[in-house]
Order: C-alpha cells, then sequence, then structure tokens
C-alpha cells in the first residue's frame, strides 16, 4: 500500500462474547501507515487489512491523533478485541471536475 491519501484508518472493538462490533473510530485523514508503525510499534501494515492491536495501542493511537476519548468506546481488554484497519477514505476525496453533474 502507498501512503495514498484515499486511504484512512479506523480502530474498531468487537466484543469477546459475541464478536459483534461494538464501536469503531476513524482516525483523521491523512494517518500513513509509516506513522502508524511508529506509532503503535509494529513493523508492517502495508497490507490493507485488520490488524488486532491491544488497549495499550488503542490509547497510544488516539492520543497521538488527537481524538478525544469521548469519540471512542470503552477500552476494556477484557471484554473488547481490537483492530487497527483500512478504509476507502472519501472524507477527503474530491469530485471528479470532468463527470457530468
Amino acid at each position: 500500500m502507498n501512503d495514498d491519501h484515499a486511504v484512512g484508518w479506523q480502530i474498531e472493538a468487537f466484543r469477546e462474547s459475541d464478536e459483534l462490533l461494538a464501536w469503531s473510530v476513524d482516525l483523521p485523514p491523512g494517518a500513513s501507515h509509516h506513522v502508524l508503525e511508529a506509532v503503535l510499534g509494529m513493523d508492517n501494515l502495508s497490507i490493507p487489512e485488520g490488524y488486532p492491536i491491544t488497549v495499550t495501542q488503542v490509547r497510544t493511537a488516539l492520543d497521538s491523533f488527537d481524538v478525544p476519548a469521548s469519540e471512542a468506546g470503552p477500552l476494556d481488554d477484557v471484554r473488547f478485541t481490537y483492530f487497527i484497519s483500512a478504509f476507502a477514505d472519501t472524507r477527503i476525496t474530491k469530485p471528479d471536475p470532468h463527470s457530468p453533474a
């Protein structure tokens, strides 16, 4: 994966009890996998998939990207499993000026 600005990153929390998504929070636009690797202490986030992270890494990412704790759900590594994953970030995609209106 390159540093395509159309790629966003989100943290997802899944309930341990039934493995359903409990909450997710998008990191700010423009967060690259290189920066996330450094912040999270991970070697390679170059493939667009979900990567398991710890509750400590969740807190670190939220703090590093100035995401208010109120935007994330509960942080409890007994009740939840956390992942960081890439997604197609439409928050910064600009319309094609050549497409018909």
